[in-house]
């Protein structure tokens, strides 16, 4: 039986860019779209990745894509880590 770790994030950003950013995240990675969900498998492991519906969420007059992923690692050596330079890919500047 294969060992999991699962994670669960809130993220404001839309499906599309989701998945660009993933791809130069993980460009030795191979990676299968199947609907909403994400397999990327590299040298550590499987990822697999679960988007929701992207919805819109209202602060003021400001409106943000906000999607839920499930990262759930399967097997894999470094779930923790791996999800860490991950989070990073996705941090965009501000200020």
């Amino acid at each position: 039986m294969s060992e999991s770790v699962t994670f669960e994030k809130e993220m404001a950003i839309e499906r599309r860019e989701f998945r660009r950013t993933l791809r130069r995240a993980l460009p030795d990675a191979r990676l299968v779209e199947e609907g909403d969900r994400l397999t990327v498998e590299d040298a550590d492991g499987t990822l697999e990745i679960t988007l929701s519906d992207q919805r819109v969420r209202r602060i003021a007059s400001l409106a943000l894509p906000v999607l839920n992923a499930r990262f759930r690692y399967i097997d894999h050596a470094d779930p923790a880590g791996h999800l860490a330079r991950l989070e990073r890919s996705f941090q965009r500047g501000g200020g």
